[in-house]
């Protein structure tokens, strides 16, 4: 009962890490979000991961394999391939890039040498002259970021009303690519 009263305390007091707030090193579960876009990687099985997006921007962007890198344990594994699912079993589309249209969501899988890896220590998409670095998320953090991502209304004129309903969060973070 002492030590239930000391964790409850320092737990209160902000001392103790939450889900949200801890640090990993390591994560199945990736993401970035601002105002104008939003990008999950999650490995589903070992060595296949998955990208989703959601573009609130104005403007078309391209995509490329290419510019999407995951860090393994050892190394920085490129993406070569983007693998659509068409409907077909077991017959995806695949390409080297995608345009990302406005007011769009759309998920691939990544195709590329990822060892079998479970989880990944990081991942970076590059889109037109900046690198989206996406943050590591628990399970459960990830699973509530989707349910919220997926209620987002894409036919809103103002999805500043979205975030603020919806209780998005900025996460990851936005730079200039260094060339």
């Amino acid at each position: 009962m002492i030590v239930f009263n000391l964790l409850l305390g320092l737990s209160m007091l902000g001392q103790l890490p939450t889900a949200g707030s801890r640090s990993l090193e390591r994560s199945a579960y990736f993401a970035f979000a601002d105002h104008e876009y939003i990008f999950t990687v999650e490995v589903v099985k070992p060595g296949v991961p998955i990208l989703n997006f959601v573009s609130m921007a104005d403007q078309d962007v391209r995509l490329l394999a290419k510019n999407i890198r995951l860090i393994l344990d050892n190394r920085t594994a490129v993406v070569r391939l983007l693998a659509i699912e068409t409907g077909e079993i077991r017959q995806p589309m695949v390409v080297s890039d995608l345009t990302i249209h406005p007011r769009s969501s759309f998920g691939v899988r990544l195709d590329g040498d990822f060892d079998g890896s479970k989880e990944l220590f990081g991942a970076t998409i590059r889109l037109e002259g900046e690198d989206f670095k996406l943050a590591p998320l628990t399970s459960f953090d990830f699973e509530s970021l989707v349910l919220k991502v997926n209620r987002i209304n894409l036919e809103s004129p103002d999805f500043s009303d979205d975030w603020r309903v919806l209780r998005l969060e900025l996460l990851g973070s936005r730079s200039t690519a260094r060339r």
